[in-house]
């Protein structure tokens, strides 16, 4: 997921086992609602974080699921990105400094 660009909402050390949780893509193309209803067609299942004020998507780690299991997934959401044009998968740098500065993690400049 990191290398399509989704950028982790928790560093690696302090990320559950049981979902993983992304940023939600700040393009344009970017509709949650469609991009789930894209990738459950696949065969998946996405769900939507509102953990906190900012928008997330979590994948599932859940069950009796393996490498490849874990990889079909990344592919079809990599599909996705792909036919729904989203180019920027992460928050960007043009993401607010006091947002950047809620959200923690490096920045690209």
């Amino acid at each position: 997921m990191t290398r399509l660009g989704f950028r982790l909402f928790l560093e690696p050390k302090h990320q559950a086992p049981v979902f993983v949780t992304f940023h939600a893509s700040t393009d344009a193309n970017y509709d949650f609602q469609k991009f789930y209803d894209r990738v459950r067609e696949k065969g998946f299942v996405l769900y939507p974080g509102k953990l906190t004020q900012v928008d997330t998507l979590r994948v599932g780690c859940i069950g009796a699921i393996d490498e490849h299991a874990i990889r079909a997934a990344v592919h079809a959401i990599a599909d996705t990105v792909t036919e729904q044009s989203i180019r920027n998968c992460g928050v960007s740098s043009s993401t607010p400094p006091a947002e950047r500065a809620v959200l923690g993690g490096p920045w690209p400049t």
